[in-house]
């Protein structure tokens, strides 16, 4: 296992050497991994929406209301062992709602 601080604080990218609860763990909580990412495309989605360039079902089709991988994630955080599936999937997944979420945002920027 990677040092607990390297993997959640100062890592810029997730290891191929590390353990699949290390990855999970840099996805989680270190600031360049997967949720980190979701939570500024997130912040995206709602400011389209606050500031009324969309409506609020975009907060469920592409934004935070969307959040049955990312509550996945969560789980699998907690859990002491973790398949290769489970840490590669949920990532994947979350990564694809992030490219959908963009090119939302795209399509609504190039209307204004």
């Amino acid at each position: 296992m990677a040092d607990f601080n390297v993997v959640t604080n100062t890592a810029t990218k997730c290891l191929d050497s590390w353990s699949n609860i290390d990855k999970v763990r840099f996805h989680y909580f270190n600031p360049n991994g997967i949720m980190a990412k979701r939570r500024v495309s997130d912040d995206k989605v709602r400011a389209m929406v606050d500031s009324g360039f969309a409506k609020s079902g975009a907060l469920c089709a592409y934004g935070s209301l969307n959040s049955y991988h990312t509550e996945k994630l969560m789980e699998i955080v907690q859990k002491k062992r973790i398949t290769d599936f489970e840490a590669e999937y949920y990532v994947e997944q979350i990564q694809k709602e992030i490219k959908s979420a963009e090119a939302f945002i795209d399509s609504i920027a190039a209307t204004i």
